[in-house]
């Protein structure tokens, strides 16, 4: 999974210009993990409502791609198992118009890395990310639903933290054009401080996640079959003691697949199985991604 830094334990340097273990350690993290929000992405929970959200994901890579889309590092083979608990809180009170929920995300990850050069084998805390306030808002129809803020991710400086603070402004949106379809997104853009260990500055990067669902069968309104996906774009240079690194090193990625979501009471309970194939990436992994989330409601 990209948000983890696959390739923090990669042993080798993909410039000579550069130390080997600064180099190694920073290339094509993302802090947000891309394809994460792809149902219902611009609800919260009602005022007083606690949403509990477990995430488990597998990814696989066979190869990092560089600038051109070609193999960089011989033998590359990365298996990362991620369980994510999330937990949303939406406060009684309000700010005008608008709802306030905080969130907290925290991770353990096992992550299984290999090369032509050696390989590693880490099982350990990841980065804790939390959102402290959330402004959600929706219009008198309940039709359209978005809630925006900042989400800040703070390193545990283990194996496979991305050993940064990174901070997030993201919106996330939905639009219910009829009962049966849906039509959800999520945008952002996240900027890192220099890992002062390594020297290393990260570039900047935006990314959007997508969803089109649709709720086919009336005989089963709680199924919803959909396509989804993601996009990744870095918009400035990776740069080590403040010297452009190569060309930038600026990572990109596409990732599409389907899903089902199935929902479980009308309080806000569900599961989702959803698979993300990677395409036209750049400067970072390349590989399949696997999920199964669900959400418990409590509260109301």
């Amino acid at each position: 999974m990209n948000r983890f830094k696959i390739a923090i334990l990669i042993s080798i340097g993909l410039n000579s210009g550069c130390p080997i273990e600064a180099r190694a350690t920073e290339n094509g993290f993302s802090a947000y993990p891309q394809g994460v929000n792809t149902i219902l992405n611009g609800l919260v929970p009602q005022p007083g409502q606690t949403w509990i959200q477990n995430y488990s994901t597998y990814y696989s890579a066979k190869s990092f791609k560089d600038s051109n889309g070609n193999n960089l590092i011989p033998g590359f083979d990365a298996d990362l198992a991620v369980e994510s608990i999330r937990v949303m809180h939406t406060w009684d009170w309000q700010i005008g118009q608008f709802s306030v929920s905080s969130t907290i995300v925290l991770p353990f990850i096992h992550a299984d890395i290999d090369t032509a050069f050696g390989g590693t084998d880490n099982t350990e805390i990841g980065d804790v990310s939390v959102g402290p306030m959330y402004l959600g808002w929706s219009n008198p129809d309940k039709t359209f639903f978005a809630y925006a803020g900042l989400e800040f991710y703070l390193p545990s400086k283990t194996e496979v933290s991305n050993k940064v603070f990174s901070i997030s402004p993201n919106l996330h949106l939905t639009w219910l054009p009829d009962p049966q379809l849906e039509l959800s997104g999520t945008i952002g853009t996240e900027f890192h401080l220099k890992n002062e260990d390594t020297d290393y500055q990260s570039g900047s990067l935006s990314y959007m996640d997508w969803a089109v669902n649709y709720r086919a069968f009336q005989s089963l309104p709680q199924l919803a079959i959909g396509v989804q996906g993601y996009a990744a774009k870095q918009f400035s240079d990776d740069k080590i003691g403040g010297t452009t690194v190569s060309d930038g090193f600026r990572q990109q990625a596409f990732a599409i697949g389907p899903q089902l979501v199935y929902a479980i009471g009308n309080r806000g309970g569900g599961v989702v199985l959803k698979w993300q194939h990677e395409f036209d990436v750049e400067n970072r992994p390349e590989g399949d991604k696997f999920w199964f989330q669900f959400q418990v409601p409590i509260g109301n």
